[in-house]
Parts: C-alpha cells; structure tokens; sequence
C-alpha cells in the first residue's frame, strides 16, 4: 500500500478519493502533488508534469476528460483533514497551510481575513494543495563529507538551490544524519535543533515530527526563524542549528548571534548560483562576514539534489561538476 492510499485517501471527499483511489499504482507511488481548485479540473503532479484527472482515475492530457472539482468537495475534505474541527486548527489555517500524518502538507487558498494588516484566518476555501511527503533517507549523503569537519564539528553550510531542487529534503537528511552520528566518517552525534517554519523539515503533526530528524534533534515548529534561533540558544543548548530559507530582514544577525554563541549552523536559500546570492542585501552581508564556511549549490539537473558546486567562504572553488 503506498503512502497516498493509507495516509492521503481517508482525508479525501468520497467522491475524489474514489477517483485518486483507480489510479494505476505505479503511477500513484509517484504522485508530487494533488490539487482541488474550485470549478477547475483535478489535477495531479507526476513525473515532473500536470496531468489532468478523468472520472476513471486515467491522467490526461485532454481538458475535456478532465473531472471537475466543487467547493463543497473542497471544503468537506479540509473538514475531514481537520477533524471536523477548522476551528482547531486556526492558527495553522491563518498561515496558510495544515500539516497532515505522515508529514503531508495541505497548501490552502480562499479568502483571506485580515487584522490590523495581519492575517487572522481564511475561508471561502476555493483551493487545496496537497503535497505528498517523501522522506529519502541517505539523500544527503553525496555531501555530507563537504559538511563534516572532523569528529565532533561541521563547518558552517549554506545551502543553495532554485525551488524543487531537494533543499528541504538534504536539510532533513543532513539533521538525520549528524543528530544520529555517522560511522562512516567516524562523526559523533551532536544535538540538533530545527527551527522549522513552515513546517517543512520535521513536518510536525500535532507537535509530534513526522519525518526521521534523529533523536538528538529539538524541533520548533512554525516558529520565526529570527525567534526560533534565539529560543533555542536560551533553552535547548544546540550544537547545530538547521534553518530553512534565509535571506529575510533581521536573518543576519540572528546567525551571528548563532555564530558568536559557538553553536553552528546549517541553511539553505533559494538562488540558482553564488552570483545570484549577492544580489540580495542580507545574504551578501552573511557572504561578506563569511559567515559561512561552505556554500552547496544544488539544482534539480539530473533530478532533485543534484550537486553542482562548492566553494568556501573565500570562494575558492572546492568542487564543480564537470560540463
């Protein structure tokens, strides 16, 4: 049974979950993405494409054969993803995304409430995005031996990718893999803490993470990364923090406060290359304290995690891939 059958279908509307349910299993194990849009066809993202959903659970290409979504189907699955129980689930509503067992992430659009220039809820829901969680152990192991300085430290790591190119994915391994200790590079267990946002990394449900972070690893979920870093230098006494996407206002001093703490730090940004991270302000000021001791740039060329170059905080080229 793979993972969109016993975690994904029993959160799904009848109606759609009986559709998802025919599709051809191979094809179903591959599955990136479901999308509910309101008036607009099922649609599925597989094998790097859209395709269009028939009654029969055939993906297509033909918009004609394509099976039309309702809002009520829309709002009675976000019910049942919710316990039927919205209003519990507020404050992960407000920011615009639920987060369901297994580490599966519910995208949420509708019409949105604001509060004195704040978000305070949504509804009307006209649109769901359910992005299917694939946890790949070892995904993070082809740079794991730029990260490892010796037995007990790592050099302080950005990693840099466009969307969709593994970040979130290496993040979540690398945390794995240094909370644990690594036998093969003769690496000890360190602690760990994640501040995780948006709740990609951990994928916490209910406070509980869903994903495999190592049991040395302390997770603060859908914190600020700004305040997430401080709390966990007051109270949890880290060895490393992992972060995802920095480049914000107020992201620099936050990872030197890290830094002149001695606790490490392991990020990542969005940026097809070094050249395109000096473009931004706050990131050039971390490239310029050297901040950072290694730069990964990652892209998704020969599929997600793809390795194409470190450097140093000098950067000296360390690794390129050969064109």
């Amino acid at each position: 049974m793979t993972n969109v059958q016993y975690e994904i279908l029993p959160f799904l509307v009848p109606s759609i979950g009986k559709i998802i349910q025919k599709i051809n299993i191979n094809e179903l194990d591959d599955l990136e993405e479901i999308r509910l849009r309101a008036e607009k066809p099922l649609m599925v993202f597989c094998r790097k494409r859209d395709w269009f959903v028939t009654q029969n659970g055939q993906l297509t290409r033909s918009l004609s054969e394509a099976y039309i979504v309702n809002q009520k189907e829309i709002v009675k699955t976000l019910e049942l993803m919710s316990e039927n129980s919205i209003y519990a689930y507020q404050d992960e509503i407000k920011s615009g995304y639920i987060t369901l067992r297994g580490g599966h992430r519910v995208g949420l659009s509708g019409k949105v409430i604001l509060q004195e220039s704040k978000i305070r809820n949504i509804k009307d829901f006209n649109g769901l995005n359910i992005r299917i969680a694939k946890e790949i152990k070892g995904s993070a192991k082809h740079i794991i031996n730029y990260i490892i300085k010796n037995s007990f430290d790592i050099y302080n790591t950005l990693i840099v990718g466009p969307p969709q190119c593994g970040k979130t994915t290496i993040l979540r391994d690398l945390s794995r893999m240094l909370s644990n200790g690594e036998p093969e590079y003769d690496f000890n267990g360190i602690k760990v803490g994640i501040v995780d946002e948006r709740s990609e990394i951990a994928a916490c449900c209910k406070g509980v993470p869903q994903n495999d972070v190592g049991y040395r690893t302390d997770v603060l979920d859908g914190c600020p990364k700004v305040l997430g870093m401080e709390m966990l230098l007051r109270s949890m006494s880290p060895g490393i923090i992992i972060t995802d996407e920095i480049g914000t206002h107020g992201d620099k001093d936050a990872i030197l406060k890290v830094l002149n703490s001695g606790i490490k730090i392991i990020a990542s940004a969005h940026g097809y290359n070094i050249t395109e991270l000096k473009m931004r302000d706050e990131l050039l000021s971390l490239i310029k304290s050297a901040a950072f001791e290694r730069y990964i740039v990652l892209s998704a060329r020969n599929g997600p995690g793809t390795l194409e170059e470190v450097v140093d905080s000098d950067m000296t080229p360390i690794y390129r891939v050969s064109q």
